[in-house]
């Protein structure tokens, strides 16, 4: 029997190119499954198969445990173990081993199949991890509801779900099918490779092929972002300057972007030049559309496009498509406004910046409507404004004083913040009396953004997250978010 052992798991591991470790593995299951049928189903049994000579030995083992109410087909108290081997936590003896001709034969063989389904889906693994991200190619094997199933090699198979075919596309039978490997997912059936068709990706790798500038890294793709079947948007970017980027990917006669087109169901790919200044990468993006004016607001990450009345639904794009992909490529939101819309936003925002101004200034009300007729808004307007225009808005050469250095004092005081920039983080929290840029982003690490949630934290809670301060630093700045607290 023992050299029947040996015969088996040669055999196997050759017709299933499977390494013997594994089949050793599956036959200890069988043997021990069998023997469990014969002592008794509550029972812990373990089977060792020494690899040389195919002999076995069989143990029954026990979890060793303090409780006084336990099981005593699976448990042993620590002062029962007379007679017993312990090893790991358990207690274990030997029993008589099971003969290998009376274990059933499907038993074994249902566990061997098992074993060697596993260790060929754990090959699969291994193989296609590495090439997460890339494209490849399969048959159409089967379309339902839910997904294409392509066949990638022999007894080789990976899904597309439903979600990620580009809307519109019809697939027959063995139609040859290109995607990119999405990701390789864990299911009770084992690895289970998942393609698209709508990645971001998949648009890359197929430039990289198309274009030997990037696949030479002469030409870098910098950001893609897609409609999946109606639009893509690309920044490219050389370091070569001799090259022109853009022509690159087009090709001649526009051969090699409408390669890629054809491949995604006649997609529409928009071409530009990458820029690191989002008011240029809009401008790139837009083009060849005449873009007046733009205004940045770095507080809320938005530009604002004054366009002819008549580009708007251009720049717009069909239900915001193009405004949509711009947000997700840049990373800033956008206003597309024609010219009188332009005029009454400057208007508007100008009031508002007033507003603001002087509710830090604390201004009267006919301080306010002068600093607007002299386009007065902002604190370092404010500093360089010469004397003339101080007394023709504040009129008495105290209150102008006492302006100008509330003024420089805000000033300073965004000068102080203005390397830190998160326009999510609650201004007062920003603006707290005594808080470094360094503590700014720390909590902005650690996503508390509001005042009252640093008031709500104690010194040591502080101190954790930011070790750097001392006790007594922490223990004011806490104090100072807290005086809303009191008023």
């Amino acid at each position: 029997m023992d050299s029947k052992i040996l015969d088996v798991v040669s055999s196997v591991s050759v017709e299933k190119d499977v390494d013997k470790n594994i089949i050793f593995e599956a036959l200890e299951e069988a043997l021990s499954s069998a023997t469990k049928k014969l002592v008794g189903e509550d029972s812990l049994i373990a089977v060792k198969i020494n690899q040389s000579t195919g002999e076995y030995e069989t143990f029954r083992l026990w979890e060793i445990t303090d409780d006084e109410d336990l099981d005593s087909s699976f448990q042993i108290g620590k002062g029962d173990l007379d007679g017993y081997v312990v090893e790991e936590g358990f207690a274990k003896k030997i029993i008589e081993n099971i003969d290998f001709g009376r274990i059933s034969a499907q038993a074994a063989k249902q566990v061997i199949i098992q074993k060697v389904r596993e260790a060929e889906r754990s090959k699969i693994t291994s193989k296609y991890e590495g090439l997460v991200g890339k494209v490849i190619s399969g048959l159409v094997k089967r379309i339902n509801r839910d997904f294409l199933l392509l066949e990638l090699e022999e007894d080789l198979n990976a899904q597309i779900p439903r979600d990620q075919i580009i809307p519109g596309e019809i697939f027959k039978l063995n139609d040859r099918v290109r995607a990119i490997i999405k990701e390789i997912v864990e299911s009770p059936r084992g690895p289970q490779i998942i393609l698209s068709r709508t990645d971001d990706r998949l648009v890359k790798e197929l430039f990289t092929q198309e274009v030997p500038e990037i696949s030479e890294g002469v030409i870098e793709i910098k950001s893609i972002t897609r409609d999946p079947g109606y639009r893509s948007k690309i920044a490219v970017k050389t370091y070569d300057g001799r090259i022109d980027p853009v022509g690159a990917c087009v090709g001649m006669r526009g051969s090699r972007v409408q390669a890629v087109s054809n491949e995604i169901g006649n997609e529409r790919i928009d071409i530009f030049i990458h820029s690191d200044n989002p008011a240029e990468f809009v401008v790139n993006c837009l083009s060849p559309v005449n873009i007046f004016s733009i205004l940045v607001d770095e507080a809320t990450n938005t530009l604002i496009l004054e366009v002819e009345e008549e580009n708007q639904a251009q720049v717009i794009g069909r239900n915001g498509q193009n405004l949509r992909l711009m947000t997700q490529m840049i990373g800033w939101s956008f206003k597309v406004l024609n010219r009188e819309q332009f005029i009454e936003y400057q208007k508007t925002n100008q009031e508002e910046k007033v507003n603001e101004l002087s509710e830090k200034l604390k201004l009267k009300a006919e301080e306010k409507v002068e600093m607007l007729k002299n386009n007065i808004d902002s604190v370092e307007k404010i500093v360089d404004m010469d004397q003339a225009t101080f007394e023709t808005i504040f009129q008495d050469k105290k209150r102008s004083v006492m302006i100008k250095d509330a003024a420089n004092e805000a000033l300073l005081q965004e000068a102080f913040t203005e390397s830190f920039n998160d326009p999510t983080m609650e201004k007062s929290l920003v603006e707290l009396e005594g808080i470094s840029n360094k503590t700014l982003s720390i909590l902005s690490e650690k996503n508390i953004k509001r005042l009252e949630e640093l008031a709500e934290m104690s010194v040591s809670e502080l101190l954790e997250i930011d070790s750097s301060m001392t006790e007594n630093d922490a223990s004011k700045l806490i104090m100072e978010a807290r005086k809303p607290w009191f008023n």
